[in-house]
C-alpha cells in the first residue's frame, strides 16, 4: 500500500467519523453471465453509463467529498472498458474496491489490475465449494472456472488484498468453516455475510427456497456468534466483528437498527440515478442534475429508510457494515491489525 493511499484511507476514516458523505456504491452494469436466484439485477435489463458520462459524475462526487466507490453489477468485468474506468478513478483521486463473480479473468486481465493504483481490494463471490451447490446458487456451474481463475489472481502476488464473498443462506451455511479454511490456505480474508430476501430493486430477491426454518435460523445464529469470536481471535475475517454479531440477529429476525444510508454513503445506478441505498429507487439523474442539487433531496428521504430498517431491513455490507466501521473505529483497526499480524507470521514460517 503506497503512502498516498495510506493518507487518504486515514482521512476516509476521519469522514467516517464525522459520518460524511464518504461511499459511492456503484452498480456498473445490470448484465450478469450467472443468474443467482437470490438476486434481483440481471433480470433488470437497462442500459449503462458510457465513459464519457462517467467522467463528470464522479469529478462532482469527489468534489462533494465522496471517497470511495464499490464497484459491483451484475458482472463489472462484462464491460469492456472496466480498465478505463479503473483508470478514471484513479485520475480522478478515488479509491475502489470490486466484486466479481470471478468467471471471466484471463492471464493478460489479471496483469492490467496491477495499474489499478487505487483498488484497495478485489472480492471473488463463489458461495459454493460443492459444483452442485454451487449450481444452485449461481444459476450456472462455473466452480472450475472460477477455481482456477482464482489461484490465477493469487499466484500473480497483486499489489492489493484478493478476497471470497460467502453469501450465507439455508442451503450452504455448513459449508461456513470450510470456506474459511479454504481461505486460510491461501492466505486470503473471507467476507460472510447473510442473504437479503424480499423485493428489493437490486440485490435481493424473495426466492423461496431460501426460507429457512427456525432451527435452521438459529444455527445460522451460532455460526455468526462464532465468526465475530473468531476475528475478534485474528482469524482472517474481512468485516468487523460487531458486523457478525448483529449479523446473528438479522437472521432471527431481530431489529438491527438504523443504518447510514443517504447520509454516509449513496448507490449510483447503472442508469446514471442516484439513491439513498441499492434498495431504494433513484432520486435524480447524475448526468443532469449535480450531486450538490440532490443532497437535500436524499436527506429527505430519511422516513423511507426508516421504514426500510423497521419493516424490511436489509444486511448488506455497504450499509451496515460501513456504518458498524464508523462507530467502531479503534476497536476495528485493532481487530484488523490482529488479523494482519497473523498473516504475515504465517507466511513467514
Amino acid at each position: 500500500m503506497t503512502p498516498s493511499v495510506v493518507i487518504k484511507l486515514m482521512r476516509v476514516f476521519l469522514r467516517m467519523r464525522c459520518n460524511k458523505p464518504t461511499f459511492v456504491s456503484f452498480n456498473s452494469l445490470n448484465a450478469c453471465n450467472e443468474a443467482c436466484p437470490m438476486c434481483s439485477v440481471w433480470r433488470r435489463g437497462g442500459g449503462m453509463l458510457s465513459i464519457e458520462e462517467m467522467e463528470p459524475i464522479f469529478r462532482d462526487l469527489r468534489s462533494f467529498g465522496f471517497m470511495v466507490t464499490e464497484i459491483s453489477g451484475g458482472e463489472p468485468f462484462l464491460r469492456e472498458d472496466i480498465y478505463e474506468i479503473f483508470a478514471l478513478l484513479d485520475q480522478l483521486g478515488f479509491l475502489y474496491t470490486t466484486a466479481t463473480n470471478g468467471t471471466l479473468f484471463t492471464t493478460d486481465g489479471i496483469e492490467r489490475l496491477r495499474s489499478a493504483k487505487g483498488l484497495l481490494q478485489l472480492a471473488v463471490s463463489i458461495d459454493s465449494l460443492d459444483h452442485s451447490t454451487y449450481e444452485r446458487l449461481r444459476g450456472r456451474d462455473f466452480l472450475a472456472v472460477v477455481l482456477q481463475n482464482l489461484e490465477l489472481l493469487l499466484a500473480a502476488k497483486l499489489p492489493f488484498p484478493v478476497k471470497l464473498n460467502l453469501v450465507m443462506n439455508r442451503i450452504n451455511y455448513r459449508e461456513t468453516f470450510a470456506f474459511l479454511e479454504f481461505a486460510k490456505a491461501r492466505g486470503i480474508n473471507l467476507s460472510v455475510f447473510p442473504i437479503n430476501q424480499g423485493e428489493g430493486f437490486f440485490h435481493r430477491h424473495s426466492d423461496p427456497q431460501f426460507r429457512a426454518t427456525e432451527e435452521e435460523r438459529q444455527e445460522m445464529a451460532e455460526i455468526f456468534r462464532e465468526l465475530a469470536r473468531l476475528r475478534r481471535a485474528g482469524e482472517p475475517l474481512w468485516e468487523y466483528s460487531g458486523f457478525y454479531d448483529l449479523a446473528a440477529d438479522y437472521v432471527l429476525g431481530k431489529p438491527v437498527g438504523p443504518c447510514n444510508a443517504g447520509k454516509m454513503y449513496i448507490d449510483l445506478n447503472a442508469d446514471g440515478q442516484v439513491a439513498v441505498c441499492l434498495d431504494h429507487e433513484g432520486v435524480g439523474d447524475l448526468r443532469t442534475t449535480s450531486i450538490g442539487q440532490l443532497w437535500q433531496t436524499l436527506e429527505g428521504q430519511s422516513d423511507n429508510i426508516k421504514a426500510c430498517y423497521q419493516g424490511t431491513p436489509c444486511f448488506y455490507t455497504c450499509t451496515y457494515n460501513i456504518s458498524l466501521t464508523a462507530r467502531n473505529e479503534w476497536a476495528f483497526l485493532c481487530e484488523t491489525a490482529r488479523v494482519r499480524i497473523r498473516q504475515f507470521l504465517k507466511r513467514r514460517t
